[in-house]
C-alpha cells in the first residue's frame, strides 16, 4: 500500500479543542461562521505539532505552506460556552500540495457543526515558488496517521 492509500483511509484525529467565546458569537447567539476558518487553521497547526513536524520545522528545512483553498460546510450552530472538538486528517498529497479534511464537533453531543477541506501548497523560502513536499513531511504524516489506526 503506498502513502496515498494510507492517507486516504485514515481516521479523523481530534487535535484541538476550544470553548466558544462570547466574542466569537453573532447577534443570533451562535458562533459566527467565519470563526470556523480560524478553528480549522488552529487544528491544522495542532495536527502538525502532534505529529512532531511543527511550522518552525518547515522553516528550518527551507519551506513553508500557503493555503490556496479552504471550504467549509455548516451543519449546526455552536453557542457561547460550547466545547468544540476540531478533527483533522490529511487525505491527499500532490507534488507540491496536500489536502486536509476538517470537522468541528460539539463535545457535549458529538453533533457535527462544520466540515470541509483546506489545501496547502509547499513554497520554497528562498524563491517563493511552489516546491515538492519533502519526503520527511510525507513520511511524518503517514507514520502519525498509521499509528492512530493501530490504537483504535
Amino acid at each position: 500500500m503506498d502513502s496515498t492509500d494510507l492517507v486516504e483511509k485514515s481516521e479523523f484525529q481530534t487535535v484541538y479543542e476550544n470553548r466558544a467565546r462570547f466574542a466569537e458569537t453573532d447577534p443570533q447567539g451562535i458562533v459566527f461562521y467565519g470563526e470556523y476558518f480560524t478553528f480549522q487553521d488552529e487544528a491544522v497547526m495542532a495536527f502538525m505539532r502532534e505529529m512532531d513536524y511543527s511550522y518552525n520545522h518547515m522553516l528550518e528545512n527551507g519551506w513553508q505552506n500557503h493555503v490556496v483553498n479552504s471550504e467549509l460546510n455548516y451543519c449546526a450552530g455552536a453557542e457561547f460556552g460550547d466545547v468544540i472538538c476540531n478533527d483533522v486528517r490529511v487525505t491527499e498529497f500532490g507534488f507540491a500540495s496536500f489536502t486536509v479534511e476538517y470537522r468541528a464537533r460539539r463535545a457535549s453531543d458529538d453533533e457535527v457543526l462544520a466540515e470541509g477541506t483546506v489545501t496547502h501548497v509547499a513554497v520554497d523560502l528562498e524563491t517563493g515558488d511552489p516546491t515538492r513536499i519533502p519526503d520527511a513531511f510525507r513520511d511524518a504524516v503517514v507514520t502519525f496517521q498509521s499509528s492512530l489506526e493501530s490504537t483504535e
